[in-house]
């Protein structure tokens, strides 16, 4: 976990620069994925263990791979609000940037963002979502799901005429 001790010597550097936390954002999603995929072979193992009637074994691995989703829920979240950090950094109420983060992230934020709006009586909420570029065959993953959120919310929701990555919900 040394990027973890690196992480606190920057904290209070203010010349920490994007590329740094960009590399330390990729860096937790990769070492979430080594854990993840950890996860998996030990629980894999562990039930392995219980067919061949060993359960001291497949409680020994059920309980590493239960270490290694606590770790990789861990990473991922420390990931996605870097993520949600940095791209909505110096953006008003009135603004919210949700491109770069899984789809449950991408509600929460959502729905934490229109509450502040209210708040501060905005009248709309821009929703920055992405084109899909980066989705498996480009379709665009978080803004049907925040367009379905939306009007679950009864709110009005429309792709910005200009931005196709961008929508505009009325609050």
């Amino acid at each position: 976990m040394i990027y973890l001790a690196v992480l606190s010597t920057h904290l209070c550097d203010t010349a920490v620069t994007s590329s740094f936390w960009t590399r330390l954002t990729y860096k937790n999603s990769r070492n979430s994925r080594i854990e993840g995929d950890r996860m998996e072979k030990c629980f894999k193992q562990s039930q392995e263990a219980y067919i061949d009637k060993n359960g001291g074994r497949a409680k020994e691995l059920s309980l590493r791979g239960e270490a290694y989703k606590d770790n990789m829920v861990r990473l991922d979240k420390a990931a996605s609000t870097k993520i949600f950090e940095e791209n909505n950094q110096g953006l008003g109420f009135g603004t919210v940037d949700l491109h770069g983060l899984f789809v449950p992230e991408a509600k929460l934020h959502f729905d934490n963002a229109v509450q502040q709006a209210r708040n501060h009586e905005e009248l709309s909420l821009r929703v920055i979502v992405g084109k899909g570029n980066h989705s498996e065959n480009n379709i665009p993953k978080i803004k049907v799901a925040i367009q379905e959120r939306a009007r679950s919310l009864g709110l009005g929701v429309e792709v910005d005429p200009l931005n196709e990555g961008c929508l505009v919900v009325s609050l």
